[in-house]
């Protein structure tokens, strides 16, 4: 039987615990860091509303991911040559379990327009390839889509 040893502070007080890995499988974790879901930026119209028409982008991230933070990177450099919105999801969210059993080992993961994209890194030139792709319909998902729960079966 594989053990998972745990310490950690919850409520002031410290707890060391020792459970079988399957215990903690499907347990419900604590939330130690904020949730980083959310907008990040929206493209607007002319009469400041949300511009349906824009490409949307997911990136699914965590708290503290430093190659999240190079993918957004990216993104902002280019979203005034190629307008996109950007929007965030916290894996680690308990509401987003799903995710975190497909991504948990390959963020930053990226989706345009509802379709997986890339994962891990991204360049200017993967980002304005893959804008110019679905503006001009003919993004294609690659093959690749992390899938980390399959993978475990």
């Amino acid at each position: 039987m594989s053990i998972l040893l745990m310490s950690s502070f919850t409520r002031g007080s410290f707890i060391s615990c020792r459970r079988p890995v399957h215990a903690l499988v499907n347990r419900k974790h604590e939330r130690f860091m904020a949730s980083v879901t959310g907008t990040i930026y929206e493209v607007l119209n002319d009469d400041g509303d949300k511009d349906s028409s824009a490409i949307s982008v997911t990136l699914f991230t965590k708290e503290g991911c430093t190659l999240c933070d190079k993918v957004k990177d990216v993104l902002v450099e280019v979203k005034e040559d190629e307008p996109h919105s950007l929007h965030a999801i916290d894996i680690t969210d308990d509401e987003h379990v799903e995710w975190f059993n497909r991504y948990k080992y390959d963020i930053p993961v990226l989706h345009i327009n509802g379709e997986y994209w890339i994962k891990h890194r991204l360049t200017k030139e993967e980002a304005l390839e893959g804008f110019q792709s679905s503006r001009n319909g003919k993004f294609v998902s690659p093959k690749g889509e992390p899938d980390a729960a399959k993978m475990e079966r």
